[in-house]
């Protein structure tokens, strides 16, 4: 391996300086600046030791990118790592669920990228990353991995459809770029433009460390007693405020792309951060369509992917289909993008009983919040029967809102209260059921069913209140699987 393997690019070494320079610039400042030249024997002891630390993971830094080696051969990677004692991995290409690019600022800056390769396994095992590459090898280790995966639908296809398939190039459809009309509707309903508030409040606080701000205060002060004064104020921050939210949008969803062809699904946005993410079809576990309150007032909608392996960064969002669509969108790309799956939008609601159980359940966080106001502030009796009130509130909306219906091999749940979800998985990408029924339900006839799907971590979706009669058609359903399972 050593003689054919490579390492990452050298800038991974200034890439995780600026990760640890960022990490410790509290202690660094707190340290170096504040207690500069202090004489003060436990701090000059905290800035050695201090030090020594940050000279260690200096030279940890520079071992480790260069004990770090990687190669691929016969369609397995095989990665050599560590300083003292030596770590072997090796990961076959056809283990890989989904394959994940990124491109920041800094990687921009010097024409490099990142590439995270995404297995089912758990932990730390489940991730492949390489940090800093060149575009290049980026290229030249999807291609790799691209080809594994076309070698293994090959060897399962018959000579006729080789054939078909060597001739005929793979296309990728475009299904959905943003207009400048959905960034509009994406910056108010994201409400991105109240991330202004804690950025004014940041600079206040670092002025009024130069700045004496008293005195600017009575002025300004003066000046607002005037209404004219106050209307150009407060126009001229809404407008800040909306300008900022339009361009922090813009920014994060700049650029955004799905596309797919006969296998895969691929996401791709960002303006100055880019990422991208792809996943194979044959993976997605189940999809989920969720809206929030303000969501469902506009007639929009977030489409996820549970996939079988790791869903890429949840804070970049990779799994996710463009979180603002609208509602028809959302449930003609999920059918446009996986043919296999079909939303069908009527469902079947609960039943009476099942309102009557809900109204009945005992709330156990309101009766201890009504203990303790009682023990601690009898003053405050009102803020039970406010808290009671909302408790009710949610439950009727969850009640409302809540759905369910088998179709042939799919199954679909709907629920929520403020913020609904709805689910929808085939019954050969099921792993797992659950059906259980408490006394109280057991008194209205009524049961509660659960599905669980492959995914990191597993996923659980549950459904109470059900009648009986549609919880053992459930299980009838589900051990029906036998009919269409998929080993993967």
């Amino acid at each position: 391996m050593e003689k054919h393997a490579k390492r990452l690019h050298p800038f991974k070494i200034p890439f995780e300086l600026w990760k640890l320079l960022k990490g410790n610039v509290f202690f660094i400042i707190m340290l170096y600046v504040l207690n500069f030249g202090s004489e003060k024997m436990y701090m000059k002891v905290l800035q050695i030791v201090f030090l020594v630390y940050l000279i260690w993971n200096v030279l940890s830094i520079i071992l480790k990118w260069y004990t770090y080696k990687y190669q691929i051969k016969e369609g397995t990677i095989y990665i050599t790592s560590g300083i003292f004692s030596k770590s072997y991995r090796t990961v076959p290409l056809h283990k890989v669920q989904n394959v994940q690019q990124r491109t920041t600022v800094f990687h921009k800056i010097f024409r490099l990228t990142s590439l995270t390769f995404e297995t089912g396994m758990t932990g730390d095992q489940g991730t492949l990353p390489f940090e800093v590459i060149s575009r290049k090898e980026a290229e030249r280790l999807e291609g790799e991995y691209s080809s594994k995966q076309e070698l293994q639908v090959i060897e399962l296809d018959s000579p006729e459809e080789r054939k078909a398939e060597d001739m005929e190039p793979i296309e990728k459809t475009i299904h959905f770029t943003p207009t400048k009309q959905d960034v509009l509707k994406a910056s108010f309903t994201s409400l991105s433009f109240l991330a202004l508030i804690p950025i004014v409040a940041t600079l206040y606080n670092t002025l009024d460390d130069f700045i004496n701000l008293e005195n600017a205060e009575g002025f300004f002060a003066k000046l607002l007693d005037t209404w004219w004064i106050i209307t150009i104020v407060l126009v001229g921050l809404i407008c800040i405020a909306v300008a900022f939210g339009i361009i922090s949008t813009f920014v994060k969803y700049g650029k955004y792309e799905i596309s797919s062809d006969h296998d895969r699904i691929y996401i791709k946005k960002g303006l100055l951060d880019e990422s991208a993410f792809s996943i194979q079809k044959e993976k997605v576990q189940a999809v989920e369509i969720s809206q929030s309150i303000i969501k469902r007032l506009l007639g929009l909608a977030e489409v996820k992917l549970i996939s079988a392996g790791s869903t890429g960064d949840e804070e970049l969002e990779t799994n996710t289909l463009y979180p603002f669509l609208s509602i028809e969108m959302a449930y003609g790309m999920v059918e446009e993008i996986l043919p296999a799956y079909k939303v069908e939008r009527s469902m079947e609601s609960l039943s009476k009983q099942a309102f009557k159980i809900r109204m009945l359940r005992p709330s156990f966080f309101w009766i201890l919040t009504t203990v303790a106001i009682y023990y601690f502030k009898p003053s405050l009796w009102y803020i039970s029967l406010i808290l009671l009130a909302i408790i009710y509130t949610l439950r009727i909306l969850d009640y409302k809102n809540s759905r369910y219906l088998l179709n042939d091999e799919f199954i679909q749940f709907k629920s929520g209260s403020l913020e609904t979800s709805l689910f929808i998985t085939k019954r050969s990408k099921v792993i797992q059921i659950e059906v259980e029924r408490t006394k109280l339900q057991k008194l209205f006839g009524l049961a509660s069913i659960e599905t669980i799907n492959r995914s990191k971590p597993v996923h659980h979706t549950k459904l109470q209140d059900v009648s009986i009669e549609y919880a053992d058609e459930f299980y009838t359903w589900y051990t029906g699987r036998t009919k269409n399972i998929q080993v993967e």
